[in-house]
């Protein structure tokens, strides 16, 4: 609808441009309110009045803002679903990966060295459960808490093991250049620094020997009733039958039996266990011992028991002993 003065369209085009002037902004504000447009719309539509009118714009503006947002709504609740699902997936993953790294962080694993005196033995459980009978003169190191893939301890000396099974978790001995792997078994493990053979003897499961540096293919399997014997010289390891292993059940509270056994093999383990430098005298070496010894009495009475059985005769000069035939003249 136009007039003489001006035109609707050209006006409605500088009221968007911001151009139109206060006269023509007025002219066209009285032109608008006297426009009924309700009637152009009914004139070219089904409703009868202006209330359904009004019903059906409402209807369509209210569908048109909610349908669209309907989807972000469920997408972005999705996204927010699938958002917290992997940041808890990321969370046990990472307590999986990390946790033992975050516990060391809040809670450190601290390493126990323990050293029995000579004479003494020593009984102690690790964390896992796991037993150790700590000969005398002996050294063991292992952590407070075992956080990493091997149960790693470290020994110096002997000792028996009653180790509990865990076959995700190794349990490892390192004695000096020898290394044994276990699951869960009993066994023995002799291993002195100033001794040039090392022994790992089997009473219950099986047992893994190798030279530390040494690959796996190097290595002795042994079960029950089996030992190897490691020469630090020529880094040999042989494994051999051992009849006798039962006897470390006992040997590990100091109870020895021999049946046969040299002089020169008692003497070397009374050495030990006393922590002291026993000598004989080369004729006496080979002769063979059978009975008892309990270690965990004083060394005289030993000495006194052995004598008796062996018609021997011993005598202490400052720290070490010596150990004759009575038919000696020394």
């Amino acid at each position: 609808m136009e007039n003489n003065t001006y035109n609707v369209r050209e006006l409605a085009h500088k009221l968007k441009q911001g151009t139109i002037s206060a006269n023509e902004k007025a002219w066209l504000d009285t032109w608008y309110a006297g426009f009924n447009d309700e009637e152009v719309l009914l004139s070219a539509s089904k409703y009868q009045n202006p209330e359904q009118l009004r019903e059906s714009i409402l209807s369509k503006i209210t569908a048109q803002m909610e349908t669209p947002e309907q989807p972000v709504r469920k997408v972005f609740t999705l996204w927010r679903n699938i958002a917290a699902a992997a940041a808890l997936v990321l969370l046990v993953t990472f307590a999986a990966l990390y946790k033992n790294q975050v516990l060391e962080v809040i809670d450190p694993a601290k390493q126990v060295d323990l050293v029995t005196a000579p004479g003494k033995h020593r009984q102690i459980s690790l964390p896992d459960g796991t037993r150790i009978w700590l000969s005398p003169g002996s050294r063991i190191s292992y952590p407070d808490k075992f956080r990493t893939k091997e149960r790693l301890v470290i020994l110096e000396g002997e000792a028996f093991f009653d180790v509990v099974h865990d076959e995700d978790h190794p349990f490892v001995i390192q004695s000096g250049q020898l290394k044994t792997v276990v699951l869960g078994t009993s066994f023995n493990v002799k291993a002195y620094p100033d001794q040039i053979i090392s022994e790992v003897t089997v009473i219950s499961g099986k047992v893994a020997v190798q030279e530390h540096n040494l690959p796996k293919s190097q290595q002795a399997i042994m079960v029950l009733n089996q030992r190897a014997l490691y020469n630090k010289a020529d880094r040999s390891l042989i494994k051999e039958n051992y009849p006798n292993a039962s006897k470390f059940l006992s040997q590990r509270t100091g109870l020895f039996s021999y049946d046969g056994a040299s002089l020169q093999t008692v003497v070397d383990d009374l050495s030990h266990q006393y922590g002291i430098r026993i000598h004989l005298t080369p004729d006496i070496t080979q002769n063979g011992f059978y009975g008892h010894i309990n270690t965990n009495e004083p060394i005289d009475k030993t000495f006194n028991k052995l004598s008796a059985v062996m018609d021997l005769r011993w005598k202490r000069v400052e720290n070490q002993y010596f150990l004759q035939p009575l038919s000696s003249n020394n």
